[in-house]
């Protein structure tokens, strides 16, 4: 059956699909239903960033607010959108609702504001599309009382109300949602970051920021709604390969289980000795791939194939060169740690 993009026309009623002029006349090939996680209507009518985007600073141009190397003059990484209020009320707190943007269950909350740069926030499971994906809705200011771990969610439920909640100092005047979509590496966080001796608890188990890794929410909405994939495997498929790295090793790591449709592996009587990995934009794993073409007199982890252009970012690299020779950068090394539990150095 195909459904449709549920646009949030309103501050509390997510109206037809025809009052919606930016989707209009639009008949999808989508799957699965999915919705803006504000009741901002700004995207759904084409607007620009400065209709929707929380910009870092007065100064600061929208797309601070953005996905990707925005930050600290494109030096820092930003892994989802900054959402602003569209209501307030008289004393300057938001008032806008925040919304699933797909069906599926809750997997984590965080009820505690200083126990995450996130704040109180909520991670949705979406276990109904392939690959199933998490979204996560962080600086809320609250959370719905039945919004429970192991809860079902319908797309556009209400989860809680937007903020400005955080283990730091976030001004009232820039309350919004920060609101990421992508996947999760592995179900033993636990293990590499006690491995890495943190000093502050792991509160959030396998709900880390550190074990999440997203892509950028606005074109897959955008190609959504130009009905461009009838499930986010199309989409993940179509998004640029940066990276392809072998790994040597007979782990079979859990991420193969939670996503069968990312991984290509040998009949069970064909031996192999490691994985080829191909990794998307900024580390996001497309494609893990069992081989047998890992020599023994060479690195457990070896560079196979690079986009050269992500060496030009100036965070989030996946390779650079150091002393003469191509080695994965710091990013790529803490994805591959926690995907096949090595612990690289």
């Amino acid at each position: 059956m195909k459904l449709r993009l549920l646009c949030n026309c309103s501050l509390s009623f997510f109206f037809p699909l025809s009052l919606c002029p930016f989707l209009e006349g639009k008949e999808f090939a989508p799957q699965f239903s999915l919705s803006w996680p504000t009741p901002n209507p700004a995207f759904s009518q084409g607007m620009g960033y400065s209709a929707f985007i929380q910009k870092t600073g007065p100064d600061k141009d929208f797309s601070s607010g953005a996905f990707g190397c925005v930050r600290n003059n494109g030096y820092k990484f930003h892994e989802g959108l900054d959402l602003y209020p569209i209501r307030r009320d008289s004393r300057g707190y938001a008032e806008d609702s925040i919304y699933a943007a797909m069906d599926g269950v809750v997997s984590h909350v965080n009820s505690i504001s200083g126990h995450s740069a996130y704040g109180k926030y909520v991670v949705l499971e979406h276990h109904k599309v392939v690959p199933k994906l998490y979204s996560l809705y962080g600086h809320l200011a609250s959370i719905e009382p039945g919004i429970k771990i192991g809860s079902g969610i319908k797309v556009a439920q209400k989860i809680g109300k937007m903020g400005n909640s955080a283990s730091y100092r976030i001004p009232l005047n820039r309350s919004h949602l920060h609101f990421e979509i992508g996947l999760r590496l592995t179900n033993n966080f636990q293990s590499w970051y006690n491995q890495k001796k943190f000093s502050t608890p792991n509160r959030h188990g396998n709900f880390s920021g550190f074990n999440l890794v997203g892509f950028d929410p606005i074109p897959f909405y955008k190609k959504y709604s130009a009905k461009a994939f009838k499930d986010p495997l199309e989409y993940i498929n179509t998004l640029p390969k940066e990276a392809k790295i072998r790994v040597k090793t007979n782990k079979i790591p859990d991420f193969v289980q939670r996503y069968p449709a990312l991984c290509k592996l040998y009949p069970q009587n064909r031996k192999w000795n490691g994985w080829e990995c191909i990794f998307g934009p900024y580390g996001i794993p497309i494609t893990l791939q069992q081989t047998d073409a890992c020599k023994e007199n060479e690195p457990s982890i070896r560079i196979v194939s690079y986009d050269t252009n992500q060496q030009n970012r100036n965070c989030r690299k996946l390779i650079e060169r150091k002393n003469g020779r191509l080695v994965p950068a710091e990013q790529m090394k803490l994805y591959i740690e926690l995907l096949f539990g090595l612990k690289l150095g």
